[in-house]
């Protein structure tokens, strides 16, 4: 009888691992924060287009006297980050799509070097697979269904890849499979 010997999903030898995911969650959570008081912030530009005409100075004090307080989901984001206050709305709009791809950039990093760090580096091109189906999805429903609607699918698709997700499905989904499979038949002997 023959035992097949797999490779650990996750190694508990080599913990490093559980660095870069720590590190994928807090730097979500921080990006998806600046996402958030950005749109806001461009939102209330939009709403009140005396702003816009405002210089840094005035805009901050407007900030300041009128307060723009907004759920999001578990906390309530009361003020907004004085750095805003400087651009024009087109620039923070620019702002705002850089900062997007920069964080894309970021996490196809991580991704890959949690691949590194779980013994799985060589399933790389899946990781490209999903970024590149995932990106292309996005484009689709932003170029085809205008406004709010495309804009909602592909910010889903975008908050998948800027997460651990890919990463950990890459890594777990073939290692399961793998480990499905029923073990070779022995060798028939004469």
């Amino acid at each position: 009888m023959t035992t097949t010997v797999f490779k650990p999903i996750l190694p508990r030898k080599r913990p490093l691992w559980l660095l870069i995911l720590g590190l994928m969650l807090v730097f979500g959570f921080h990006q998806e924060r600046a996402k958030i008081q950005l749109n806001h912030y461009m939102e209330v530009m939009r709403q009140n287009p005396v702003l816009q005409e405002l210089p840094q100075d005035a805009r901050a004090a407007w900030w300041e006297a009128n307060p723009q307080p907004k759920r999001i989901h578990y906390y309530i984001m009361e003020s907004t980050w004085d750095g805003f206050h400087r651009y024009s709305l087109r620039e923070l709009g620019w702002m705002k799509w850089g900062l997007s791809s920069l964080i894309l950039i970021v996490f196809f990093g991580l991704d890959a070097l949690f691949l590194r760090t779980t013994g799985h580096i060589e399933r790389w091109p899946w990781l490209i697979v999903m970024y590149g189906l995932a990106g292309a999805i996005m484009a689709v429903f932003i170029a085809l269904i205008p406004g709010k609607s495309g804009y909602s699918v592909a910010h889903e698709f975008l908050a998948f890849l800027q997460s651990p997700l890919p990463s950990l499905l890459i890594v777990l989904v073939p290692s399961l499979l793998e480990r499905m499979q029923p073990p070779p038949a022995p060798p028939i002997k004469d």
